[in-house]
């Protein structure tokens, strides 16, 4: 999609928010005119921090794959009887993300269970059949085409190496407790990845905030015999979440509960027969106790503080806008100016890239250390090259070509790739010396721009 507006030559920054905006609109779209979600949520949602502002203004695919995952959900309730609308969809979805293979497969495979313990026939509907071959299909080609390398930073450990991770229990049970509160209620963790959040006593906070999220999710598609659909998909999920997942992809987490919802609401739209019996026991009971002008007031109130939680969200885009009016997002636009002004592009730069010390490191580190590095043959550090200066990549579109001399194997991106092949790292040591001293070098830790004398 980005590269119809790049090879035509539109500006950078007017290319990439068109497309951005285009699925942002989309998706916001189908959320409030194609699903039946109830009316308050249709109200709030469209200006909840991870749709408007995340996944809204800060360009990312993930506005695309809530769209699909919507998408998904709008056409549920109708995937037998017009197979090939689902399939696309959930072909869109793939598309969009690796989690959207995931999402895509537990939607699927939930399908051809219900199906088959109802028929008892994988192929009693032909069309149906065909599609989901064709879904099968393009799932697997897609899985193949980003399945990782085996040299690629997965996100087990840190850049510093310095993070022990957490394991994998602690990992499941974050993903159950605290990610559904952090994506609409609450903020107790930075933006950092899933796997370098330990236990901690907010999780008693998060955890009743989720369970208050949990009760009636689960309780209304229990309702539509939709349970399954929910938890067993949400439980494959925290597995790939435990290979890399930060908490800016919380608004994944957002948009699946959304489509799940909608496909709930699909099937019959909540109302006061979804409470539980129980609850309305103990309603009548405090109503006649109470009396009708009290309970009446105290249902306002409990309403109130329903909707001031679900405000919160919007809270945060309110903050997160005014943050990004008066602040820069990003340094990349100041970085590109400042080059253009001084008419830097004609000089050779040099990017600097992070090492990595073996004193206090972790064992994984330590272990690829112990593999050969770039510096003292791997004995006390190494450096990864792939990681060099962020801000210079991101300065890149703004120029009709890449300002880094040395950057990784030519590549204008940063890679992923971990470099710990001790013979490559010197010969390109040693072919950077070949050039001489550079005009510009650009250090990756301190972000200072240091300067020969005739500059």
């Amino acid at each position: 999609m980005l590269a119809a507006p790049a090879k035509l030559g539109v500006p950078y920054e007017i290319g990439l928010k068109s497309i951005n905006l285009t699925c942002a609109t989309l998706m916001i779209w189908l959320l409030e005119f194609k699903t039946k979600l109830p009316e308050p949520f249709k109200v709030i949602l469209p200006f909840s921090y991870f749709l408007c502002y995340q996944y809204g203004v800060t360009s990312r695919p993930y506005a695309l794959m809530v769209a699909a995952m919507l998408l998904v959900a709008i056409n549920w309730k109708t995937r037998d009887e017009k197979p090939w609308r689902e399939a696309l969809s959930m072909m869109l979805l793939c598309l969009t993300s690796s989690y959207g293979l995931v999402i895509a497969g537990m939607f699927a495979a939930n399908w051809v269970v219900r199906f088959v313990w109802q028929e008892h026939s994988l192929i009693r509907n032909r069309r149906r059949f065909i599609a989901l071959l064709a879904l099968l299909a393009a799932a697997m080609a897609i899985l193949i085409d980003v399945m990782p390398a085996k040299d690629v930073y997965s996100g087990n450990f840190d850049i510093s190496g310095m993070t022990q991770p957490a394991p994998l229990w602690i990992q499941i049970c974050n993903s159950w407790l605290l990610l559904p509160a952090e994506a609409l209620f609450t903020s107790t963790v930075s933006d950092t990845n899933l796997v370098f959040i330990g236990l901690s006593p907010t999780l008693l906070y998060t955890g009743t905030v989720s369970c208050l999220m949990w009760a009636p999710l689960i309780h209304i598609s229990r309702r539509r015999h939709n349970a399954m659909l929910l938890l067993s998909s949400y439980t494959v999920m925290c597995l790939v979440f435990a290979q890399h997942f930060s908490m800016h992809h919380l608004g994944i987490l957002l948009g699946f509960f959304i489509a799940v919802l909608a496909i709930d609401c699909d099937e019959r739209r909540i109302g006061v027969d979804d409470w539980p019996a129980w609850c309305a026991t103990m309603a009548d009971q405090f109503a006649g106790k109470l009396g009708v002008k009290k309970a009446r007031n105290y249902l306002i109130m409990l309403k109130a503080l329903a909707l001031g939680a679900m405000l919160i969200s919007v809270y945060w885009t309110i903050n997160a806008s005014i943050c990004d009016i008066r602040y820069e997002y990003s340094s990349s636009r100041t970085v590109a100016s400042f080059i253009k002004t001084n008419h830097l592009e004609q000089y050779r730069w040099m990017a600097g890239w992070t090492r990595i010390n073996s004193t206090n490191a972790s064992p994984d580190v330590k272990e690829r250390i112990n593999q050969g590095g770039y510096c003292a043959d791997g004995k006390d550090c190494i450096d990864y090259t792939s990681w060099v200066s962020g801000t210079l990549v991101t300065a890149d579109p703004y120029f009709k070509r890449t300002l880094m001399s040395n950057a990784y194997k030519g590549r204008s991106y940063i890679s992923w790739e971990w470099c710990i092949d001790p013979y490559a790292g010197k010969q390109d040591i040693e072919t950077w010396r070949s050039w001489g001293e550079p005009g510009i070098l650009r250090h990756h830790l301190s972000a200072v721009l240091l300067q020969r004398p005739r500059l």
